[in-house]
């Protein structure tokens, strides 16, 4: 199974990037919070970063990692765990749509999240 991390790969090639996750951890997409949406004020990190489940900080960069160990169950339990502050139904969503995110891409991608995009990093972005 295919799932999220948070890296340090091609990390600070944009000025604005952050890591405030610990590497390696379980990192979903949570979406833009309705504040940024609403208000089209896309200054927000929630724009740009990936949610770290243990940590509960954020990141720009996430690496598509295959787990074969990982089973739907547990990954969903983790988020679940990690998301206390949701109700359970939430958090299992959450991790359904972040799981269908790493589906999309090779093992070893580093993805970037830019407003609602979610795009694979660039060695030498664009500016």
């Amino acid at each position: 199974m295919k799932i999220l991390v948070a890296t340090t790969e091609l990390q600070g090639l944009k000025p604005d990037d952050f890591m405030h996750a610990v590497p390696g951890e379980l990192v979903i997409d949570l979406g833009s919070c309705s504040d940024t949406t609403a208000s089209d004020d896309w200054t927000c990190v929630c724009s740009r970063g990936f949610f770290g489940v243990a940590s509960g900080q954020l990141t720009t960069t996430a690496v598509v990692v295959e787990n074969a160990e990982l089973g739907m169950r547990a990954y969903e339990a983790a988020v679940v765990q990690g998301l206390s502050w949701c109700c359970p139904c939430c958090a299992r969503d959450a991790a359904r749509l972040s799981r269908a995110v790493a589906a999309q891409w090779e093992a070893g991608t580093v993805l970037e999240r830019e407003r609602s995009t979610i795009r694979q990093r660039q060695p030498h972005p664009q500016l």
